[in-house]
């Protein structure tokens, strides 16, 4: 009897350790599907925002602004200008890297020039009516389906807004979602890309509209301050409308499929945050101060950029290394500042398309990160073509690049941009589009094969 117990008692243990067995598998069986169904929901619920198309503007050639022109201005205004102020303006736009073709205002290509509120706002209304104009035409798009729309002008604040101003105008819908972004400088094209996505993760079935434009007219500086000179040498026309979406019908026509947006503020830094700064000198004279040490913030602020985005596109080769690079400088610290290791991001993009605000961030970009005159080639057109043009440039690069038939699907594609502040914002795009060449409504259309050109070197003498 108590060998029959025993047995029963042992067989029956056997029992509830098999069914506790079992009961752990299937738990841990239940947890990887509920797991997997997780996320499985939460990439199907993820808001995929596309960039369906984007016009640059191209100003029509009776405002070509020559440098022999840009010259001619000056010297119209010597008794306003000194000769010393003349000689140096000359000097900085034969260095500037902009070439021939680069277009001005109205208002700045008359003599005497007139920098009213009313050339001004002739100005806005001819870049922005038309990119706006080409873009909805083309995609045979009502004006009254925009659901969300996102204008940036840095120093031109008009009241009513530009935004009101382009729902006047075109006709919007009463309860579109508008949004006018002033004073956030060159860099303002991308913080508008992150406005607009940010609306469309909460709007579902919604088309955006930003557009992206600095007016020439009006910031005309006629001081004596070299520093205030500047822009007066770089600045030219341009503006770029661009049209998202996170319609999944949308996919089939879309360019590109927004990866990433990055945005970094030096502000806290006084050094940073006076680099460049509106102010009047002591004639009261408004204008636009560009420090010596621009490119030296532009470095360190594009440092700190690119090490929150290195982490989320960067291969683990790559991520590995740099970390590696820091332990090392803490470990065996050396007398002699290491030199920090810069990864390779040609390895997580194919393409680079940087602010074009002028010849030495370019070429200062360049020899941080690496990149050879191929990878610089479309900003380097850019400020050739059509000078700085603020919060646009970087879609003039990214027009260039597929006039020029070298965006494939698949392709991944940075846009870099500075701006006041002083701030550094990065987007990511991947193409998801089969074909993207050239049509009639790219800047670039009748004349990419003349690019690129060499740009000549100006001596001292």
């Amino acid at each position: 009897m108590e060998a029959l117990l025993g047995s029963f008692h042992q067989h029956y243990c056997h029992i509830i350790e098999t069914f506790t067995l079992f009961s752990r598998l299937n738990l841990i069986l239940t947890a990887i599907i509920l797991l997997f169904l997780v996320i499985a929901y939460r990439f199907w619920r993820r808001t995929h925002i596309f960039l369906v198309d984007f016009v640059c503007y191209r100003a029509p050639e009776t405002n070509r602004a020559p440098v022999s022109s840009f010259v001619e201005h000056l010297e119209h205004h010597e008794d306003e200008l000194t000769k010393e102020a003349i000689d140096f303006q000359k000097k900085v736009v034969l260095r500037s890297g902009i070439g021939s073709e680069a277009y001005m205002p109205k208002g700045l290509c008359i003599i005497p020039v007139n920098s009213s509120l009313k050339y001004t706002m002739e100005e806005v209304e001819m870049v922005l009516f038309h990119v706006i104009k080409v873009l909805l035409t083309k995609h045979d798009i009502s004006p009254k389906n925009i659901d969300i729309l996102v204008t940036n002008c840095s120093l031109t604040c008009p009241t009513p807004s530009l935004a009101s101003m382009i729902i006047n105008r075109f006709g919007f819908r009463s309860d579109v979602k508008s949004f006018n972004l002033s004073g956030m400088g060159c860099s303002a094209g991308m913080l508008s890309i992150c406005l607009a996505r940010d609306m469309l993760k909460v709007h579902r079935n919604s088309l955006a509209l930003v557009l992206s434009t600095e007016p020439v007219c009006c910031n005309a500086y006629r001081g004596k301050v070299k520093s205030m000179m500047i822009p007066n040498c770089l600045f030219r026309v341009g503006s770029a409308a661009i049209l998202l979406s996170n319609r999944k019908c949308d996919r089939e026509v879309a360019k590109y499929e927004l990866q990433h947006v990055i945005r970094t503020h030096l502000g806290v830094k006084d050094y940073a945050y006076s680099c460049i700064i509106q102010e009047s000198d002591e004639e009261g004279k408004i204008g636009v101060s560009l420090s010596r040490s621009v490119v030296q913030v532009a470095g360190e602020v594009l440092q700190t950029n690119l090490g929150t985005l290195g982490a989320l596109v960067l291969p683990y080769s790559e991520q590995i290394r740099f970390v590696l690079c820091i332990l090392r400088k803490k470990i065996w610290p050396s007398k002699k500042k290491p030199a920090t290791y810069v990864p390779n991001f040609k390895k997580a993009f194919d393409h680079f398309c940087i602010h074009a605000g002028g010849k030495a961030v370019i070429d200062a970009i360049k020899t941080y990160l690496k990149l050879n005159e191929r990878d610089i080639e479309a900003s380097k057109m850019t400020l050739y073509r059509f000078g700085n043009t603020s919060s646009s440039s970087t879609w003039y690069s990214l027009s260039y690049l597929e006039a020029k038939g070298r965006v494939k699907k698949g392709d991944k594609i940075v846009q870099l941009c500075f701006g006041s502040g002083f701030k550094c914002n990065s987007a990511v795009w991947k193409c998801i589009s089969r074909a993207i060449g050239n049509d009639p409504s790219n800047a670039w259309f009748d004349r990419v094969s003349r690019f690129p050109v060499e740009v000549p070197l100006v001596s001292d003498h």
